[in-house]
């Protein structure tokens, strides 16, 4: 795949451009998360009386069965109730928009589905800060959160910057390489917003967060509009009718329904499969942590949260960037995306048995290769589409994000809710034996891979001679 020469500046200028855009939207994503359920665990505490305020530190040794370590459990309960309905309203309405602007995009540019997500998530933050202003009932910011849902959410924008690495990156190495970039950003925006969030709300208010973040997304929409470069060229003209919309999503779907003279109908369908669980874990992982960090053993503080969940992904994507440009030189990106689910498995496996914050840390140096999978199974897959296709692809891989979100989400906070009084670690076990069937698919795919190259060489050796 040969980049136009008007997308010459973008790779000069190391994707700079859309890597911006990206950074802000996530910042503002990640840092709306922590954000939220601190204050609904502190909204929900306080309509209890409080907790680790009054009586005994739930904390304090022997105090397992202390009144206070009771009522922390029904705060959470509680919390993990509302954060359930939180993700739901935020992700669910959003499928159906993911693979339709994702589709679209292939037609009509990439700036198409980034503008509708960035402007849901604008409107999300707005509705926030009336209830936080307001001291509404917490059910209102299910209404930001639908908002969010119906405008696409975070799968359509994903979609959207992935199908842009993919039009101005050569089929190779490179490639590989570039997502494990642009996931890279992504993570060290989440990871800035997660502990700005945690240092800004333990100093002063749930509020102050929320005007900056409406001021970064409304930056972030103008940036989008008047500077962002369009990377798809030569787009076909069309109307947008409903027969029109029904063949998107019918290109979308024909990927794991139609097979092709190459046979790679079920190497994108495993490919998909592992995406899906790898993608899925870690963003359960991320969902459920801040709840089990805050109860007992741990008890940690709101800045002790969020400093560890920002130094942990900066130094992760550091080794995992690293690594990829070291390895892709020699090994496939499946191979890869195998070493960072073995790493994972190891980090859920210890977090889960953790009964202390030592081995919390411990368990994060396990796992400073656990994210490098979903960023390498999005190159495996994009190879084996056309350039024409690469839209249409990630919108189907976003609608597994989103399915991921809405499905998987639920489960597992419905999980920690029923194993808070006698394994609040379950999950995390869980998590890590769904990371290891993910190691066997990727072996499977890995070895499919390697004979259809082998044969590919053998033909093209005989064709020569």
């Amino acid at each position: 795949m040969k980049a136009s020469p008007a997308c010459g500046h973008l790779h000069s200028g190391g994707m700079f451009p859309w890597s911006r855009s990206h950074l802000d939207s996530s910042a503002a994503l990640i840092m709306t998360l922590p954000l939220t359920q601190f204050y609904m665990y502190d909204k929900i505490a306080e309509g209890y009386g409080g907790v680790n305020k009054t009586t005994a530190d739930p904390c304090s040794p022997g105090a397992d069965n202390s009144s206070d370590a009771k009522l922390e459990n029904k705060i959470q309960s509680k919390a993990a109730d509302y954060n359930i309905f939180l993700i739901f309203t935020a992700t669910f309405p959003g499928i159906l928009q993911t693979i339709l602007l994702g589709s679209l995009s292939d037609r009509y540019g990439r700036k198409l589905s980034m503008l509708l997500p960035i402007s849901g998530l604008l409107s999300k933050l707005i509705v926030y800060l009336i209830v936080f202003e307001l001291d509404l009932p917490l059910g209102y910011l299910f209404i930001g959160s639908a908002i969010e849902g119906f405008s696409g959410g975070f799968g359509t924008m994903l979609t959207a910057i992935f199908g842009c690495a993919a039009d101005i990156t050569p089929v190779g190495p490179k490639r590989g390489f570039r997502m494990a970039v642009i996931q890279a950003v992504m993570s060290f925006g989440s990871a800035s917003g997660s502990l700005v969030a945690g240092i800004w709300i333990e100093e002063a208010n749930f509020k102050q967060p929320l005007y900056f973040l409406i001021a970064l997304s409304s930056a972030t929409l103008l940036f989008t509009i008047f500077i962002f470069p369009e990377t798809r060229r030569n787009l076909t003209k069309g109307s947008l009718t409903v027969k029109e919309h029904l063949k998107l999503l019918k290109k979308s779907i024909q990927f794991y329904t139609k097979d092709t003279p190459d046979k790679r109908r079920w190497k994108l369908i495993v490919s998909l499969m592992t995406f899906f669980t790898s993608f899925s874990v870690d963003l359960i992982k991320a969902t459920v942590l801040t709840l089990y960090l805050l109860a007992t053993p741990f008890c940690w503080s709101k800045i002790q949260i969020t400093g560890y969940a920002a130094a942990r992904t900066i130094i992760n994507w550091i080794c995992i960037l690293g690594l990829t440009h070291i390895l892709l030189r020699r090994f496939s990106e499946v191979t890869i995306a195998i070493i960072g689910c073995v790493s994972n498995i190891l980090f859920l496996g210890l977090l889960g048995c953790a009964q202390s914050s030592v081995l919390v840390i411990v368990a994060a140096a396990f796992g400073i290769f656990s994210e490098a999978a979903p960023a390498m199974m999005r190159s495996v897959m994009s190879k084996l589409v056309s350039p024409d296709e690469q839209g249409a692809l990630f919108a189907s891989v976003g609608t597994m994000e989103m399915a991921a979100a809405a499905v998987f989400g639920v489960v597992a906070t419905l999980i920690y809710k029923a194993s808070l009084s006698f394994f609040p670690g379950l999950i995390f076990v869980i998590l890590a034996g769904l990371i290891f069937i993910t190691v066997l698919m990727l072996g499977a795919l890995s070895y499919s891979l390697k004979k259809s190259s082998s044969q590919l060489s053998q033909t093209i050796t005989v064709t020569v001679d």
